[in-house]
């Protein structure tokens, strides 16, 4: 998640943080997907979100305040749900590139410009958490003849995923993990990462026959 620095409102902050850096990823591709996580109402998820630090209850509006403590502020799903809304609504309406797409899931709605041909397929999906649903818009992408799909990720657990999708995909589609940390970003082609757990794998079932 783009962190708000210097921003003093939601507006600022679409403006400022997220929408430049969405624009940014488009000089190397023709499509971009944002996935949010969704809030299912899971009573004990929330539970135990709320007890990860003070409650921080805000309504996302373009004039409202960016809040101080913003690890706080996110573990609020109410607040992750409309703040997701909202840049996604800001997102689109700043969206001017030619000859390319933007994909974005707002809650059950698919918000695409142009137009994205089996969009619904996506909207089908009723995954809480993101990373288990970005490897869903890899496989869209792939059945829209995209052959390289860059998937950035701040969690291991969407490296995991993100392998396992390789043998299900056509040989011709090239997927690259970016695995974003605090100053860095390290890029790998996950066929590669795919062929080294697969060798460990082997060579461990070998030593288990001996």
């Amino acid at each position: 998640m783009v962190r708000p620095s210097g921003a003093k409102n939601f507006a600022e902050y679409a403006a400022e943080s997220l929408i430049p850096y969405v624009s940014s990823k488009f000089r190397n591709t023709s499509r971009v997907d944002v996935v949010w996580d969704r809030d299912l109402n899971d009573l004990l998820k929330n539970t135990a979100r709320a007890k990860r630090g003070k409650v921080v209850r805000r309504r996302v509006v373009a004039e409202t305040a960016i809040p101080r403590n913003w690890h706080d502020f996110l573990l609020v799903d109410e607040n992750n749900t409309e703040l997701f809304s909202f840049l996604s609504h800001a997102l689109m309406e700043s969206f001017e590139q030619e000859n390319e797409q933007l994909v974005i899931i707002d809650g059950e709605l698919v918000l695409c410009q142009p137009p994205l041909e089996d969009s619904l397929s996506l909207a089908s999906c009723n995954h809480e958490e993101a990373f288990t649903r970005i490897m869903l818009h890899v496989a869209h992408a792939a059945s829209q003849d995209h052959d390289k799909i860059l998937v950035r990720a701040m969690d291991t657990v969407v490296v995991i995923l993100a392998i396992s999708t390789v043998p299900v995909l056509s040989p011709e589609t090239e997927i690259w993990l970016a695995f974003e940390l605090e100053r860095s970003t390290d890029t790998w082609p996950l066929i590669q990462c795919y062929r080294v757990l697969d060798q460990i794998d082997l060579l461990h079932c070998r030593c288990s026959m001996r």
